[in-house]
Order: structure tokens, then C-alpha cells, then sequence
């Protein structure tokens, strides 16, 4: 995922080199590397006006945050075997294979390779090497806590007004970790990183930032690149692949979907009303905007929920199970005055401080609000409040560029626990209503094991991400009687009826079409919309009702 987006860069594309003994000269090109080619009996001539100078643009990329352990390990089997340098390249030692040492991480079999090489250059490099600084507990701007793996500084030569913060890109380049990109040149040196351009200097803290370790943050210089639309590895990108796997999962979906309600109602603790809401909020996704409101979102509050911080965790535990991107959130005051949620533009680093809210499209977002006890927000407290407001209401997220704040568009799918009604917004709040008493919520969820079995959880996995692709219609017929019906709602009592309870029963129409794979509503499917908001609606007035 893109989490920033540096200053375009000038490299040299094509420069001039000539031979110190023979005073021939030759054109070398700069381009998919980090470093210019200069051999010992050569120099570049950087004065020559056959060099041609370009642009490209540097995008800082981090793992996609929340993304689950199934989904890493989906894409590690399709990878398969790893590759090896070409048979043309010599090593100067002989190094092991990524596989023969599964049991080291990649940074540090990477950082070991970085050590190897710069031993194997240490003597024509010396005077770079004393320059060097160490690198200690380096932030690598990850938005979620606790995030692990590779961030990569890439850079692109092609379409660099086509990408956008958040953005999820799939590149295919040229891995570039040579060890001396982890120092500090002078700036006086031909061969080194220019540190001062027109009297400028660049700080300690923007270089350290914008010039991190090769084996901590690895260079790619991309040759292709496309986005993502989601990140499950066992559905296809191509459209013509994915109605395949449509037509295959429609003729079980009936079987499917009931399996699916009956798990998702062990959840609910029985509530099979709850159930059929919850599915609808785990396919609802963003897909389109009418002027500032977003379309098609479905955050959910579940009110009444057990006053035990076990139960968030359980439910986060099973969203992580089926859903590609999943993050646990405690609402406590400790969370809200300390975390910083939305990102924030750091001028001395010249970089972008990632937040907790910088996440890409489809992320699940677990709220737990169960855990909130009384306290004073601070001013980070209040703001955050806000930030966590405006993701849900506008699917929006504000950075802070200090000198002005910029809104960027968001696509997260918010899901509240609460004991009463959240102090959060929310496009639907369903009091939990569970059907027996439930003494031991582990042994309770531990039942669920015999239901999600390998293979019903890949036909589940795939089912999510399917009907979030799925384009959706209405027939002029259907949009007619629904017109007409709503009239007579609105004859019948006006105040039960308003237009955003129109608009709820629009969505939660189209919500459950997808989820029995439908591109378009039956008659049906709209009485069930309606008797489901009906039973809803009964429940919040009991519940407003019980002292």
C-alpha cells in the first residue's frame, strides 16, 4: 500500500563516461538504478551535454496494513519457489538460498547479504564507509500498531500522476540494495548523493527518512505495475476469470448462504436477525459518491453486547478468519488521547507520519466500545473523536499538512460493539437480542471449529470478496414498485417512514441481492428488506423503552 508519496527525483537517464587511459568515451543509462556505473579505470563526465537528465517518482510503500496471516500465506504458496541471481552474475561468495533459512526473517537474511557485500567492497568504498550512521529503532511509518514486514521505496518512471496514498499496487521491477545506499556521502564527492542543491541543505532527519538501510527498506524500481481491487489470492483479477468463479458459486449459493447465516448466528449468540445484518455489513463496500455522500457503505453498531472485553476479541478473531484485512480497535481514553488516527505532515522529515485511519480500500475496522470507561479527552482525544465521526459518516479521512488540511476519500467498513447506542455515528444500529445465556464465550466460539473447516472457508473468503465486485442494477419495473411502495409508507404514517430510512431500506435491499449473487432486487427480496427494518425498528423502541 502507498502510505506516501515523495518529491518527484532527477537522475541522471543517460550519461557520458570516458576511459582515463584511452580518453574513449561511452553512453550509459541510469535507468532502474540507484547508483551510476562507473568502473575503476572510468569517470563520468558530468559536464558533458550528451547527458540527458530525468524525472521519477519516489512512492514509499508499506505491507497492506491489517492484512490477515490467511492471505499472507495464500500469496507465499502462490509464489512458490524463489528465485536465484542470474547465472551471469558472479558472487563474490557463495551466499544460501532464501529457502535454505526459513528460519531467519527476510530483513535479516536481507541485513546479512548487506553485510557480505559491503566486506566484499569495504576497500574501494573505505572512505564511504567511515561516513556511515547507524541506524537505531528506525520508525518505518507503519499506520497499524504492531505491524510487521517490508516497507519499500519505489520508484516509477511511468503514469507517476496515476497513484494516490492508499492506493493497493502490485509492482514488478528491479530490487535494488546496493550497501551503500545505507550512508551518508559527502556531498563534495562526484560519485556520492548530492545533500545540498542551491544552497539548500537537506537535514539529518529528511535524509535518514527519504535514505533508510537497503535492509531495512529495499529499493524497487518498477517496470510494471497495476492496481489491486482487492487482495485475495484465491480470487482472480481478471473479470472474465471472476464470472467464472460466479457461476460456480451460484449454483450452491442457497446451500452456501445458509451455512454462512448459521455460523455468522453462532456469533450473534443465536440472533439470527443480527446474523443477516452482519453478513450484509462484511459485503458492503463503497462504489460510488452522489456529491459529498458515499454510497453503499453499511457500517454496523451491535448494541446490547456482552460487557466483557473477551467478546470484541473473539469476533475480531473470526472477521480475521474471513475477511482479507481486519484491525481490532479499543475505544478507551488512553487509545483516543494517545494514538494519532489521522496523518500528519512532518516538515523536518519531510515526510508524511502515518495514522491508525490511513487504510487501504475494504479494511475491516473492528470498534470495540465495550471497554470505553469514564475520562477526560484531551484535545488528541476530541480530534481523533472527530476523525473516527467523519470515516464513518463521510468515508473520509482529513491529514494535517499543518499550514492546511486535506480530505482524502476513504473506503473502510466500520463495525461498533457497544452496550448501549454508540457515541459514534452508524448507518444501522441492531440491538443484540441473543437467544440463550452464554456462560463461557470461548467454549461458545470454540464450536464454530467444526463448522469453518479449510474448505467451507475458502468457499466463504471467496463468496466476501465476489460480492463486493458484483455490479448491481435496477430494473425500471422493480424501481417503479418500490417508488409506489414507499408512497404508501409515507401515506400510512410519515414519521416512520422518513427519507433516510427510504434510503437504509435501498441499501440494505441491494445488500442482500448480492449476497444471494443477484445483480438485481426481486419483490422478494424487497419484502424481506422491509420486514427485516420492521423487526429492527420493534427492537430499538423496546429497547428505548426498557428503564
Amino acid at each position: 500500500m502507498i502510505q506516501d508519496m515523495y518529491d518527484p527525483e532527477f537522475y541522471m537517464g543517460e550519461y557520458e563516461v570516458s576511459d582515463v587511459a584511452t580518453k574513449t568515451t561511452s553512453m550509459k543509462s541510469g535507468l532502474y538504478k540507484d547508483i551510476a556505473e562507473c568502473s575503476k579505470n572510468q569517470e563520468i563526465n558530468t559536464e558533458s551535454e550528451r547527458n540527458v537528465t530525468m524525472e521519477r517518482q519516489t512512492l514509499y510503500c508499506v505491507p497492506i496494513p491489517g492484512e490477515t496471516d490467511w492471505v499472507k500465506s495464500g500469496y507465499s504458496d502462490k509464489t512458490g519457489k524463489k528465485g536465484f541471481p542470474s547465472s551471469s552474475v558472479t558472487p563474490s561468495r557463495s551466499k544460501r538460498g532464501l529457502e535454505e533459512d526459513n528460519e531467519a526473517p527476510l530483513d535479516t537474511r536481507m541485513e546479512e547479504e548487506m553485510d557480505s557485500k559491503i566486506e566484499d567492497n569495504k576497500r574501494p568504498r573505505r572512505d564511504v564507509l567511515e561516513g556511515s550512521i547507524p541506524c537505531n529503532n528506525p520508525d518505518l511509518n507503519f499506520p497499524l500498531p504492531g505491524e510487521k514486514g517490508l516497507p519499500c521505496l519505489v520508484k516509477v518512471y511511468e503514469d507517476m500522476d496515476g497513484f494516490a496514498v492508499t492506493d493497493m499496487i502490485e509492482f514488478i521491477g528491479v530490487l535494488s540494495v546496493d550497501p551503500s545506499l545505507a550512508h551518508v556521502y559527502d556531498e563534495n564527492r562526484l560519485d556520492g548523493l548530492q545533500n545540498s542543491i542551491e544552497g539548500y541543505e537537506e537535514p539529518m532527519e529528511e535524509r535518514s527518512a527519504h535514505a533508510p538501510p537497503p535492509s531495512l527498506v529495499p529499493r524497487l524500481h518498477a517496470i510494471i505495475h497495476h492496481k489491486l481491487k482487492h487482495n485475495n489470492p484465491h480470487v482472480p483479477a481478471e473479470k472474465e476469470k471472476i464470472d467464472t468463479d460466479v457461476k460456480s458459486l451460484r449454483a450452491e449459493i442457497s446451500s452456501l448462504r445458509r451455512q454462512i447465516l448459521s455460523a455468522l448466528e453462532q456469533v450473534m449468540l443465536g440472533d439470527s436477525l443480527a446474523a443477516e445484518y452482519f453478513l450484509c455489513h462484511l459485503i458492503s463496500s463503497v462504489y460510488g459518491r452522489a456529491d459529498v455522500m458515499p454510497l453503499g457503505k453499511f457500517s454496523l453498531n451491535l448494541t446490547h453486547c456482552p460487557p466483557t472485553n473477551e467478546y470484541g476479541q473473539l469476533i475480531h478473531t473470526f472477521m480475521e478468519a474471513l475477511t482479507t484485512k481486519c484491525h481490532f480497535f479499543p475505544l478507551s481514553i488512553e487509545n483516543m488521547n494517545n494514538l494519532r488516527l489521522s496523518p500528519e505532515k512532518d516538515y523536518t522529515a519531510n515526510r508524511l507520519r502515518s495514522g491508525l485511519l490511513q487504510l487501504s480500500a475494504d479494511t475491516s475496522l473492528v470498534i470495540d466500545e465495550t471497554q470505553l470507561q469514564p475520562g477526560q479527552l484531551e484535545a488528541t482525544g476530541v480530534k481523533n473523536m472527530t476523525a473516527l465521526g467523519n470515516l464513518i459518516s463521510w468515508q473520509k479521512v482529513e491529514y494535517d499538512f499543518r499550514f492546511h488540511k486535506q480530505d482524502f476519500l476513504s473506503n473502510v467498513c466500520v463495525f461498533i460493539l457497544s452496550e448501549a447506542k454508540s457515541i459514534l455515528p452508524s448507518d444501522c444500529l441492531v440491538p443484540l437480542n441473543p437467544a440463550c445465556v452464554v456462560e463461557n464465550l470461548q467454549r461458545h466460539f470454540s464450536q464454530l471449529d467444526v463448522v469453518l473447516t479449510p474448505e467451507f472457508l475458502g468457499h466463504v473468503r471467496s463468496f466476501l470478496t465476489i460480492c463486493k465486485l458484483q455490479e448491481y442494477t435496477i430494473s425500471d419495473d422493480m424501481q417503479k414498485a418500490i417508488q409506489d411502495d414507499f408512497v404508501e409508507m409515507r401515506k400510512e404514517d410519515h414519521k416512520s417512514m422518513t427519507v433516510d430510512d427510504f434510503h437504509t431500506l435501498l441499501n440494505l435491499v441491494r445488500l442482500l441481492s448480492l449476497s444471494a449473487l443477484e445483480t438485481s432486487p426481486t419483490q422478494s427480496m424487497w419484502e424481506k428488506a422491509k420486514t427485516m427494518e420492521a423487526e429492527r425498528k420493534r427492537r430499538i423502541l423496546m429497547s428505548n423503552n426498557t428503564p
